[in-house]
């Protein structure tokens, strides 16, 4: 039996059997894998500490060779980020990033810029404690961009001509907008206003530490967030369980005309 050592973060947790859980982790050397934690439920474990959500942990696994799980057996805490973890609206998000790595990544794929990508929009929302949904909205765009599905903002992805204040529509594997002169009937577009648009610009352009410049209701950065978890849902072509994360705030989710 293989024995196998990364750091990770725990994308999800569900009971298995009478004592155990089933986890999800994004790992640095692994990827995405499902891995068995034995005894994880009762309440001596020695590894509950480690399987809260987007807690970074140093882990060890081992593998039969023909398994499809893998089996924790050692988790050594990093991180914590615990103030991520005291309210509502943050834990939310958190659970919206889980959704987004869950189903837009294949399993046994390594990436390590992409960790980081994690690890820096981790660090983002401890260090920026109102605004917290445009640093989510920002490691949309830089996922896209990775995943090499850049959202173009700036030209028509049709003619190429320059974006206008008459707004844009958002068409999924069109790699970005369309303007009004070249928005084609039929279904699966997103309309966004200029302002919009000018926000989206300035998301992806500016660094980490100057998104707390950007000044926006708290409405509209949710409005921003709804859109983009809408676009990438119809990129990865998969259903988004965080697309449901509107609802919690009773307002409307963007939909695909």
């Amino acid at each position: 039996m293989n024995l196998w050592s990364t750091q990770g973060f725990v994308l999800s947790a569900r009971p298995y059997l009478e004592a155990d859980k089933l986890i999800q982790v994004y790992t640095r050397q692994f990827g995405k894998v499902r891995a068995r934690v034995k005894g994880a439920r009762k309440p001596k474990s020695r590894l509950g500490h480690a399987l809260e959500l987007f807690t970074e942990s140093s882990l060890t696994f081992t593998k039969a060779p023909h398994a499809e799980l893998y089996l924790l057996t050692q988790a050594k805490l990093l991180r914590g980020f615990p103030s991520l973890k005291e309210d509502f609206g943050t834990i939310t998000l958190l659970q919206v990033m889980a959704d987004i790595l869950a189903q837009a990544l294949q399993d046994g794929e390594p990436d390590g810029e992409l960790y980081d990508l994690v690890l820096e929009t981790l660090r983002n929302l401890e260090a920026q404690g109102q605004g917290r949904e445009i640093v989510v909205s920002a490691f949309i765009l830089r996922l896209l961009e990775a995943m090499g599905h850049p959202l173009e903002l700036d030209l028509c992805a049709e003619c190429r001509e320059a974006l206008g204040p008459k707004g844009a529509y958002l068409i999924a594997h069109r790699g970005g907008a369309l303007g009004p002169e070249c928005f084609p009937s039929g279904p699966g577009f997103l309309k966004v206003s200029a302002a919009q648009l000018g926000l989206l610009r300035k998301i992806r352009a500016f660094p980490w530490d100057r998104l707390t410049v950007l000044k926006m209701e708290k409405s509209q950065a949710r409005e921003i967030l709804f859109a983009l978890l809408a676009y990438l849902e119809k990129t990865i072509e998969k259903p988004l369980k965080s697309v449901d994360y509107s609802r919690s705030f009773r307002l409307e989710a963007p939909t695909w005309s």
